[in-house]
């Protein structure tokens, strides 16, 4: 419970300091996701990268796949980004195919990149490109 309230509390700091915004998907009353930009970075950069989960009872029906769609034209439209990267487990055939259908492309892969489960894992990496106007200063 404290390690969730700490997460909770960074996660709050991220979002009023511009560098994350969160969001959860909701379906019948029931938290069933959440969705994440994060790492925010405007000045020449304007990328960040994306996160998300969907509960296991809720997956292949387009919630991540609407979500992450609506997410983008947000981070294009409201928010200014040029780019999102998004990474995941190489097995993670549903996450791949959502990001396709999305618009995202391969790009490679990270060895080593994250620590989950009491090891260092590989991951790919996807990005998209949103638009290809200069930054809005």
């Amino acid at each position: 419970m404290a390690g969730q309230q700490r997460r909770l509390a960074e996660q709050q700091r991220q979002y009023a300091d511009g560098r994350m915004v969160p969001w959860l998907l909701e379906r019948d009353g029931r938290i069933v996701g959440a969705i994440t930009l994060s790492g925010i970075a405007l000045g020449v950069f304007f990328s960040s990268y994306l996160g998300y989960w969907v509960a296991a009872d809720q997956q292949g029906r387009g919630l991540a796949t609407g979500a992450v769609q609506r997410v983008c034209r947000i981070a294009r439209d409201t928010i200014g980004l040029h780019r999102i990267e998004a990474t995941i487990l190489p097995e993670n055939t549903g996450s791949a195919r959502v990001l396709g259908k999305c618009g995202f492309e391969a790009i490679g892969l990270a060895p080593c990149y994250l620590h989950i489960n009491g090891r260092w894992r590989d991951h790919r990496i996807f990005q998209r490109v949103l638009h290809d106007e200069p930054p809005v200063v």
